[in-house]
C-alpha cells in the first residue's frame, strides 16, 4: 500500500512546491513575462476580457504543466516521450486559448457591427438636432447597450484626458477592425478637414452598412449547406474514434499506452486540423 501511494506522494508534493515558488515569485515573473505578453494584450480588449495578459499566460503555462504532471503520474510514459509531452500540451493549452479568443472576438465584433447602424442613426438624429460630434456619443452611450456602449464610453474617457476624438476613434478602429469601423472613421476625419453636411454622409453611411449585413445574410444562407456538410465531415473521424475506443480494446490500448499509437493520434490530429481549416477556407466569402 505504501508502495503504491509513494509515487503519488512525491507528485503531489512536488507540485505543492511548485506552487509555494510560484506565488513567493508571482510579480517577477509576471514583470519578466511583461515584453512577451503584449501581442495578447489588443486581443484581449478586442474580446472583452479584462484579466491581465501577463496572468492570462501564466495560468495557460501552469494548467499545461499541471496536466502533463497529471500524465506522467497515470500513463507512467518513457522519458522521452515524457520530455515531448510537455511542449506538445503548451503548444495545445495556447493555441486553445487562442481559437476561444478569436472567437469571442469575433462574436463581440459582429455584436458589436450589427449595432452600428442604430449607432449611426442615433448621431444622425442626434446633428441633425444641432448637436456636436462628442454630444452625440454621449446619447449614443445614453441609449446603446454594450458592446457599443462601453466602446463610446472609451472613446469620450479619452477625450477626458486630452487624446483628439478622431485619434480616439481610430483606436477604437483598431480594436475592432471591420470594414464598417473603417469607412466611419475615415468619413469622420474627413469631414472634420474638407467640412460638408456630416450628418447626411453618415444617414448614407448607415445605409450601406444595413446593406452589407442583408448581403451577409444571404451568404450565410446560401453556404450553410456547405457548413453543415463540413461538420459532419470533421466529426466522422472523432465519432469513429470513440466507437474504437469503447469496442475494441486492443486497438484502444494500442493508441493510448505505446509510442506508435500516440504518433499516430498526433497525426490524425494535425490532419483533422487541417482538413478543417480547408473547409473553412472553401466557404469563406469576404464582401
Amino acid at each position: 500500500m505504501v508502495s503504491t501511494l509513494a509515487p503519488l506522494a512525491i507528485a503531489f508534493g512536488l507540485m505543492g512546491a511548485v506552487g509555494l515558488l510560484v506565488i513567493a515569485t508571482w510579480s517577477r515573473i509576471v514583470d519578466a513575462l511583461t515584453p512577451l505578453t503584449e501581442t495578447y494584450s489588443l486581443g484581449l480588449q478586442q474580446a472583452g476580457i479584462t484579466v491581465r495578459s501577463q496572468d492570462l499566460v501564466i495560468g495557460i503555462a501552469a494548467t499545461a504543466v499541471v496536466g502533463w504532471v497529471g500524465y506522467m503520474v497515470v500513463f507512467k510514459p518513457d522519458p522521452l516521450e515524457g520530455l515531448l509531452a510537455l511542449p506538445i500540451l503548451l503548444l495545445v493549452a495556447f493555441g486553445g486559448t487562442g481559437i476561444v479568443v478569436r472567437k469571442l472576438i469575433a462574436r463581440r465584433l459582429a455584436k458589436f457591427t450589427a449595432q452600428l447602424e442604430l449607432v449611426l442613426r442615433l448621431m444622425v438624429s442626434g446633428l441633425r438636432a444641432g448637436m456636436s460630434i462628442r454630444q452625440a456619443f454621449i446619447m449614443v452611450i445614453e441609449q446603446s447597450p454594450d458592446p457599443a456602449r462601453g466602446e463610446f464610453m472609451r472613446v469620450i474617457g479619452q477625450t477626458n484626458i486630452g487624446v483628439s476624438m478622431y485619434d480616439a476613434l481610430d483606436a477604437l478602429a483598431s480594436r475592432l477592425a471591420s470594414n464598417e469601423m473603417t469607412m466611419f472613421t475615415r468619413v469622420i476625419r474627413l469631414q472634420s478637414q474638407t467640412g460638408g453636411n456630416l450628418a447626411k454622409v453618415l444617414d448614407q453611411l448607415a445605409t450601406t452598412i444595413k446593406e452589407r449585413r442583408r448581403m451577409q445574410r444571404k451568404i450565410k444562407a446560401i453556404t450553410s449547406e456547405g457548413r453543415a456538410t463540413g461538420g459532419i465531415i470533421s466529426a466522422l473521424p472523432v465519432g469513429v474514434g470513440i466507437m474504437i475506443m469503447l469496442t475494441n480494446e486492443t486497438m484502444r490500448n494500442a493508441m493510448l499506452y505505446t509510442p506508435i499509437g500516440h504518433i499516430g493520434l498526433a497525426i490524425a490530429a494535425t490532419l483533422e486540423g487541417l482538413g478543417i481549416f480547408v473547409l473553412a477556407m472553401m466557404i469563406k466569402v469576404d464582401i
